[in-house]
């Protein structure tokens, strides 16, 4: 079928549509009182303040400044420090809890099938913006299950594109097959980024819908994905949603080669890590929703970061998500290093986004304290390491114009371990597959990857922080080989921040070594847009 038009001002909206109780408080996840209220935000702070207190002993004692500037950026320093360290404990206690085999919560079964799950009606949602992948949808939309209809929630510009869904809409509709036609939803009103995609349907074409499978459009999941989600919706009367795990394609560029794996294992370490909490989150695709809870949760919380959005209104329900790692579905990879800094990007901004409008997340009882914790650094992230990034810049010129040491090496090596955590599975991986020459080898080019985003990132917490709105962009799917020239042009941010460190370097200190970080962004963000999308090479036997 085949849905077009504007929205209808009369049809369904969101209301409560309960097929299972909520918890008995009726509170959401968290505990009541003054202590829970207060306890994450001043354990955070206590934490931070004596990080920082340790940060600011070393440094001081290793340089020694005289000059009360000096003396003031090695407190800027310290206090960046400390929350780098803090977000990277995260990071660490996530990688250890995912290596944990007993929380229920990690690779737990379904119960057995029911006939009267047979019974639901679920709705395959795949989103696109002028990225429709007929192929894809045509191999997702094969469900054991047989009560499964697909949508494809088309917001796509191109005329060309939305042509492709609607023929694609027909030839389903004329071959008369087991998974049925596929229906076609279209906007007047593009609103509201990939959630109010979503939530267009949800009001206004879901009446007798019971879940939902959130699928972007290059991902594919296998036939039993619609039939096994269910029965583990069905486990709990708390669940609301089933997260399953998601792996990448292998693809056709040297970019994907080099960091797919690295992708995969950090997300599937984070994702067993917060299960093991108890705090399993919605990772926006590859999942089933109840309707009615999302309903509940006054449906998806219209910002960039949608899936951290509702997650948080879902427990703010009582509501659960449950984590099952061997309900796995597909996609692709960022092909090359442009789609790479889009992703990362577009995260920044949401992550400020999200920060800004849950500003009393940390104070938040309907929430358990662990995931008030881990949600409020996953989001400050971004905001860390670029404040970080400014204060030890700041801290290099005020050194170097007194002629004292810079960041003492013990502090250095320290921000280089925890920043290296997100790396470590693939890292272990690649010591079992390959040996520790090509896991080293991958550490130093992951870090560099990472640290190249730096100004990308810097970019994008100025736009939030200075009123500009959150953008939802769509990460390009076409691999870009850039040529020397077309390199240097998409790179000029981090070529121009590079020329203005030099420049103030030069100018305050007389000498350029403060702005060598600057200089290596700058160096290798170029480099992997010019390598990136160059066709992977033949691995060695």
């Amino acid at each position: 079928m085949l849905t077009t038009g504007p929205d209808d001002p009369n049809s369904h909206e969101f209301r409560p549509h309960h097929r299972r109780p909520r918890n008995r408080s009726g509170r959401g996840e968290g505990m009541p009182g003054p202590l829970s209220a207060l306890g994450p935000a001043l354990a955070l702070a206590v934490a931070w303040a004596a990080l920082a207190t340790v940060a600011w002993l070393v440094l001081a004692a290793a340089t020694r400044p005289a000059m009360p500037l000096t003396w003031a950026t090695t407190v800027l320093a310290a206090a960046a420090i400390a929350a780098a360290w803090l977000v990277g404990i995260r990071a660490a206690v996530l990688l250890a809890a995912a290596t944990r085999r007993s929380h229920p919560s990690v690779g737990m079964r379904a119960r057995r099938p029911r006939p009267e799950l047979d019974d639901l009606v679920v709705a395959l949602l795949c989103t696109t913006a002028d990225d429709f992948q007929p192929d894809v949808v045509e191999r997702s939309m094969r469900q054991t299950h047989p009560r499964t209809r697909t949508v494809v929630l088309d917001d796509s510009h191109g005329a060309g594109t939305r042509a492709a869904v609607d023929a694609f809409a027909a030839r389903t509709a004329a071959a008369d097959s087991a998974a049925g036609a596929v229906q076609v939803v279209r906007r007047t009103d593009r609103s509201g980024f990939k959630a109010g995609n979503i939530n267009n349907y949800l009001r206004h074409h879901a009446q007798g819908v019971d879940a939902v499978v959130i699928i972007d459009a290059d991902q594919e999941i296998g036939p039993d994905f619609v039939r096994t989600a269910l029965r583990h919706l069905h486990a709990g009367p708390e669940v609301a949603v089933v997260q399953g795990a998601i792996r990448s394609r292998r693809g056709e560029t040297q970019f994907v080669r080099d960091f797919r794996g690295m992708f995969d294992t950090h997300l599937r370490a984070t994702s067993a890590g917060r299960a093991w909490f108890g705090m399993a989150a919605f990772d926006g695709r590859g999942a089933l929703l109840d309707v009615g809870a999302v309903r509940d949760a006054g449906g998806f919380p219209e910002v960039v970061t949608e899936d951290a959005a509702l997650t948080l209104e879902l427990a703010r329900q009582g509501r659960t998500v449950r984590y099952v790692p061997d309900l796995v579905s597909v996609e692709d990879a960022p092909t090359d290093y442009t789609a790479f800094t889009t992703q990362f990007g577009k995260f920044t901004e949401g992550a400020m986004q999200l920060l800004g409008r849950d500003r009393g997340l940390l104070f938040d009882t309907r929430l358990r304290p662990a995931r008030r914790l881990d949600v409020f650094l996953n989001l400050a992230s971004p905001l860390v390491g670029t404040s970080m990034m400014v204060a030890l810049f700041g801290f290099a010129l005020a050194a170097a114009a007194e002629r004292i040491p810079g960041i003492p090496v013990a502090l250095g090596a320290s921000l280089g371990i925890l920043g290296s955590v997100p790396l470590l599975p693939e890292a272990i991986r690649s010591i079992r597959r390959s040996g520790p020459v090509t896991a080293c080898l991958f550490l130093l080019r992951g870090g560099l990857l990472y640290a190249s985003v730096a100004i990308v990132m810097l970019r994008a917490v100025l736009r939030v922080c200075l009123g500009v709105r959150a953008r939802f962009v769509v990460t390009p799917k076409a691999n870009d080989r850039a040529g020397l020239v077309t390199a240097v042009r998409r790179r000029q941010p981090e070529l121009a921040a590079a020329a203005a460190s030099i420049l103030a370097a030069v100018l305050l200190t007389g000498t350029v070594a403060p702005a060598g970080v600057f200089c290596v962004v700058a160096a290798t963000a170029v480099g992997y847009s010019l390598t990136g999308g160059r066709a992977a090479r033949p691995r060695s036997r």
